[in-house]
């Protein structure tokens, strides 16, 4: 190998190095952890938990111009889920709602079955990497479990509702995050709706009055959001990759009623603002600070890719012998379809 070979390769590596340095520091962290080289730190350990300080919150542009605006970024995957020191008295907010109000705060519409599946799939590699002692995962007899250290449940990351509407799987992974959970699809008519959603913390609103209605629908409410955004937010969904996840920061004005506890200050399916209370002291006036996310989950559109691929190599005699030619023009159709109404990625899942 020559000298320039030598010195291009090197200059190479350390663009890589500099480019990823943040993912090659979390995954060596993790190896030596694994190795038992490497101490623990706050962010991993579940006696730590209430010493983490929540995930910061954007400032308030202070605008003099009022419009609406999507104001997204791209998000930094470690970030995707956080924990802070509130986790555990927040749990205990979902577990309550979840008993109690089951119906206003989850909800999974037949089709989202494989993408609530997906969900839960995707939450758990994500909190098992981020926080391997604050979860794990295990296997007893050909299934895999993921434990909650801190709470101690545990979920069956392979099960399915016999029913074929899947809450379980969506119940799980919100019972393991902080974050609300929601999936959006779209549909005929080449419209992303809520086709399940688990949001135990809304503002205004509820899951069980909204399943199945399109983002257009949902923001009717907002002014000026159809006149400023709307095109915008269509064209940022049809352009979201599972490779760029992007978030966004919100805010509301709460009035708190002096004898509320944290229950009633965080569930507010009604409006934010108390009539009663039309001269709040300073004390009852609360920022509500909101952080959304947007992930694409990719396995259900690669598995029918993947599958047209490797049909139109099989010869004929394995097509013959597979069946190709009783399933294989609906299989193109729909194909065909996803990729007419999703020309630039995946379209058929989206992941908040």
């Amino acid at each position: 190998m020559t000298t320039f070979s030598l010195v291009t390769l090197c200059i190479v590596a350390l663009l890589i190095v500099v480019r990823y340095q943040k993912e090659i520091f979390n995954w060596s962290k993790t190896i030596l952890r694994q190795k038992g080289l490497l101490k623990n730190d706050a962010a991993d350990d579940p006696s730590n938990v209430k010493r983490l300080a929540p995930y910061p919150a954007q400032p308030i542009r202070g605008r003099k111009q009022y419009r609406v605006m999507m104001d997204v970024r791209r998000m930094d995957s470690q970030n995707w889920l956080t924990l802070d020191k509130h986790y555990i008295e927040e749990h205990r907010v979902r577990d309550h709602l979840l008993r109690e109000k089951r119906s206003e705060v989850l909800r999974c519409l037949p089709e989202s079955l494989e993408a609530c599946q997906e969900a839960l799939e995707d939450v758990s590699d994500f909190l098992c990497q981020r926080f391997p002692n604050m979860f794990e995962k295990s296997s007893e007899n050909d299934q895999t479990f993921i434990r909650n250290c801190m709470t101690g449940e545990k979920f069956d990351l392979g099960r399915s509702a016999p029913s074929g509407i899947d809450t379980d799987a969506l119940e799980a992974a919100v019972r393991l995050t902080m974050e609300d959970l929601s999936i959006i699809m779209l549909n005929e008519e080449g419209e992303y709706y809520l086709a399940a959603s688990a949001s135990l913390f809304p503002t205004g609103w509820t899951v069980q009055e909204r399943i199945g209605w399109t983002i257009s629908r949902m923001h009717e409410p907002v002014p000026l959001w159809h006149q400023q955004v709307a095109s915008s937010v269509s064209k940022f969904l049809v352009r979201l990759t599972p490779a760029s996840p992007m978030e966004r920061s919100n805010y509301f004005v709460e009035i708190r009623r002096p004898d509320e506890n944290l229950f009633e200050i965080l569930y507010r399916p009604g409006s934010l603002c108390e009539k009663e209370l039309d001269n709040p002291l300073p004390e009852e006036i609360i920022i509500r600070r909101e952080r959304q996310t947007f992930r694409r989950l990719p396995p259900s559109h690669a598995r029918l890719e993947n599958l047209v691929t490797e049909m139109k190599s099989w010869p004929d005699h394995v097509s013959e012998y597979k069946g190709k030619h009783v399933w294989s023009k609906k299989v193109l159709e729909f194909y065909n379809k996803r990729v007419a109404t999703a020309p630039c990625e995946t379209k058929e899942k989206v992941e908040v």
